[in-house]
């Protein structure tokens, strides 16, 4: 009768997971929300057809999704982009990291936001950090803006983000999950320790990988690359956890950073895309299954949640300010930059998981909800802001180009010359 019930469990969580994106989707908003709202609706506090055993079959499935996750943002990162990348990107993004991460700090302990601990301070404040890249570069995609100076300035410094934001992430679960006294030592020493194994990683892997992945490639039986694959992120995960007590998505997301650079990263990344289309969207649904929607009634949970996601927006906006170069658009980059999506989500799970003794289900609860107005807002903004600016000689030559050719494609008459050239070689025949 179990393997009937988790049968049962697991179809509600991937046909509620793809509904939840659907309806997203179609509304024009990212399909993670919908992931995690869905959650929140069949989890625990509302319908209760899922969750609320830990250990169970969502939380282990939802492990994998974001181990994969992780692996693919590292994937998805080119180390050497790093040293194109113009100082405006690294200033944006060091502006992106220090501004709400102080801000979320002395809200919690000025506003004593769920008690005002210093261990909450520090975890909000590096929930505030993130930024999604991924939704902010949709919007400019679709707008064909991606070449612009703005984009390639909000991808570089999201990019870096995304670096900075996953070792303080590293740093503040060690911290808080350790039985030791806190203090300015404790600190610093596990940051050296997540930078160390970073660095220790990136530098053996560049010699390892590509051996490892050479090796896969030649094995006979069918699978073995894409399994291979998965094995490496799951093994610098483990190293991760067991060397550096990090969190093993940390050791994913290094593990990423070693493969993009291979010469297989585009094999890595295809074989491993519908794993991840399984595997992925269960780890959004497992969050908000965590979500205690009862919390989200109480009145000061609420206005704590606004503070929150108001100086989440403006942490973030205020980071347009690092542009150094001439003629670019800094309210643009400062809107850009402040979508969290799924790397915000990622410090929620965490909360919800391994620092629930020190994240209640009502701070967890603002941290989601901070990553939902974020997420929500700032691409409807983005969007008029950049249909507003004018376009510069190569993106008019562009739209004028794809809008003549539409209307090529749409004419009635434009299988007239083809069909009769059919007739003629019919009559010919």
């Amino acid at each position: 009768m179990e393997v009937f019930e988790r049968l049962v469990e697991l179809l509600v969580i991937l046909i509620a997971a793809k509904v939840g994106a659907e309806v997203m989707a179609r509304l024009h908003q990212p399909a993670v929300i919908g992931e995690l709202l869905i959650g929140a609706v069949i989890g625990a506090s509302v319908l209760g057809w899922v969750g609320g055993d830990d250990g169970g079959l969502l939380s282990t499935l939802a492990e994998i999704g974001v181990i994969l996750l992780l692996f693919e943002v590292g994937l998805e990162t080119d180390l050497r982009s790093f040293v194109r990348l113009g100082a405006s990107a690294l200033t944006v993004a060091m502006v992106g990291v220090i501004t709400p991460f102080a801000l979320g700090f002395f809200a919690v302990r000025l506003l004593s936001i769920g008690g005002g601990s210093t261990e909450l301070a520090l975890f909000m404040g590096a929930a505030m950090t993130a930024t999604s890249v991924g939704i902010t570069a949709r919007v400019f995609a679709d707008l064909r803006r991606l070449h612009t100076d703005e984009a390639k300035t909000i991808i570089g410094a999201a990019v870096i983000d995304d670096v900075i934001g996953l070792i303080i992430l590293g740093v503040v679960a060690a911290l808080l999950g350790s039985e030791g006294e806190f203090s300015t030592g404790t600190i610093l020493i596990i940051t050296a320790k997540a930078i160390g194994f970073l660095l220790v990683v990136v530098a053996v892997g560049h010699v390892v990988a590509p051996y490892f992945f050479r090796f896969l490639r030649f094995l006979k039986v069918e699978g073995s690359f894409v399994v291979g694959s998965f094995v490496f992120a799951i093994a610098v995960g483990l190293a991760a956890e067991h060397f550096a007590g990090l969190e093993p998505i940390v050791g994913a997301f290094a593990a990423g950073l070693v493969a993009g650079q291979t010469d297989f990263s585009d094999r890595i990344e295809a074989e491993l895309r519908p794993i991840s289309f399984l595997f992925v969207p269960i780890f959004f649904l497992f969050i908000g299954t965590q979500i205690d929607v009862k919390a989200l009634a109480d009145p000061q949970v609420l206005l704590a949640g606004a503070v929150i996601s108001l100086l989440a927006i403006v942490g973030k906006f205020v980071a347009g300010l690092g542009v150094l170069s001439k003629g670019v658009n800094r309210k643009i980059i400062g809107v850009g930059m402040v979508p969290r999506g799924e790397v915000g989500l990622i410090f929620a799970a965490l909360g919800a998981s391994e620092l629930s003794d020190v994240v209640s289900p009502g701070d967890n609860a603002i941290v989601v909800m901070m990553v939902v107005v974020t997420t929500l807002l700032a691409p409807l903004i983005l969007n008029r802001m950049l249909r507003k600016q004018p376009l510069d000689d190569e993106q008019a030559a562009e739209e004028a180009s794809v809008a003549s050719m539409g209307k090529i494609l749409d004419s009635p008459v434009t299988g007239a010359p083809e069909q009769d050239a059919t007739q003629r070689d019919e009559s010919e025949e």
